[in-house]
């Protein structure tokens, strides 16, 4: 999201306003950051109550909105829908570019490659895990993800991608029990009382699998997950962490 590139940089006083995710723990990386700053939802009408200068939306803003947007003769710049890093890069630089930060997005550009490439020299010893997303209605996510980048990153081998599965799909159970995941990876936080999440135990077969019954389950905060940002680079190397942790598969 746009807020999570720029929180860090632009001054608070610039903002007239930030969606209400940017502020909520549970989905931003930046809800710190955001504590303070006026709380818009994402209807044209609000955007609009703010009176702003210029607007900043993602690829996923819907086109009604951009319409009314428009028809109001309000500015708006849309980021891509980011499949790389490099797409991230992109999007940072069209932010500075058009919020006059371009050398402070430089700076976050400079941080984060010097970051990835500590990241990309741990894990290089990781290639043999084969990591395997799921969630309760077995939706993974295959080539050209930001989870398939965030995986390679890290070091290990997104499982999907290498049996052919696109950005998004549901698998059949009879896929995940023959593909022998060395790793599942979930959403979330993994449960208080130390069980599997009770959608797994649900799941005919699933909990028979070696990586649930060894407990090689890595669950990633939701925000870290979801993240398009620069930040995709701190989940990369949180799962890498983990990996390190369990030693070879």
């Amino acid at each position: 999201m746009a807020v999570e590139s720029l929180l860090e940089v632009i001054p608070r006083e610039r903002l007239v306003g930030v969606h209400t995710i940017a502020a909520d723990a549970r989905y931003s990386l930046v809800a710190d950051l955001a504590k303070g700053l006026p709380l818009l939802g994402a209807s044209p009408e609000q955007l609009l109550s703010a009176r702003p200068d210029l607007v900043l939306v993602d690829a996923f803003t819907r086109a009604e909105t951009l319409a009314l947007l428009a028809a109001a003769n309000v500015p708006v710049v849309r980021t891509r829908d980011p499949h790389s890093f490099e797409d991230i890069e992109a999007n940072l630089r069209l932010l500075g570019r058009v919020t006059h930060l371009d050398a402070e997005v430089e700076q976050i550009i400079a941080a984060t490659k010097t970051k990835l490439a500590a990241i990309y020299r741990v894990g290089q010893d990781l290639h043999e895990w084969r990591l395997l997303s799921l969630d309760g209605a077995l939706h993974t996510y295959g080539e050209g993800s930001l989870f398939d980048v965030m995986t390679r990153t890290a070091g290990a081998r997104n499982l999907a991608s290498e049996r052919g599965v696109g950005a998004f799909r549901k698998l059949d159970i009879e896929e995940v029990l023959a593909w022998r995941p060395d790793a599942l990876v979930l959403s979330g936080e993994p449960p208080a009382d130390g069980k599997l999440p009770e959608w797994v135990t649900q799941c005919p077969g699933l909990e028979l699998l070696p990586c649930v019954a060894a407990g090689r389950i890595l669950y990633v905060p939701g925000r870290l997950l979801i993240t398009t940002s620069h930040r995709l680079a701190d989940s990369a190397a949180f799962v890498q962490q983990q990996l390190i942790k369990w030693g070879k598969p």
